[in-house]
C-alpha cells in the first residue's frame, strides 16, 4: 500500500508556505487516526511517519533559507548604505 499521494521532491520544488504547513497538518491528523487504529509498528503508520517527518525536515530548511535570507539582505542592506556614503563623500571632495 502506497500512502505517498505526491513525492516530496516534486512538492519541494514548488510550494508555497501556508500549503506546507497545511500538508504537515494534514498528514500529523491521518497519522494520529492511523496509529489508534493500528499498531505503531505497522507498515501504514511508519510510512506515514516517515512521510510527515520529510515534510516538516522541509519546512524546518525553507525557515533557515529565510533567516539566511534575511540576514544577508539585512548586510547587504548595510553595504550599499556604505558604499553611498563613500561615494557622497568621494563626489564632495
Amino acid at each position: 500500500m502506497n500512502l505517498y499521494q505526491n513525492s516530496l521532491a516534486e512538492f519541494a520544488e514548488d510550494y508555497r508556505e501556508d500549503e506546507l504547513f497545511i500538508t504537515i497538518e494534514n498528514l500529523r491528523c491521518e497519522l494520529l487516526e492511523v496509529a489508534q487504529e493500528r499498531s505503531l509498528s505497522d507498515h501504514a503508520v511508519l510510512e506515514l511517519s516517515q512521510r510527515l517527518d520529510g515534510y516538516i525536515v522541509l519546512a524546518q530548511n525553507k525557515m533557515m533559507e529565510n533567516i539566511r535570507s534575511r540576514k544577508n539582505a539585512a548586510a547587504y542592506g548595510k553595504n550599499t548604505k556604505i558604499q553611498r556614503i563613500r561615494s557622497k563623500a568621494a563626489l564632495q571632495q
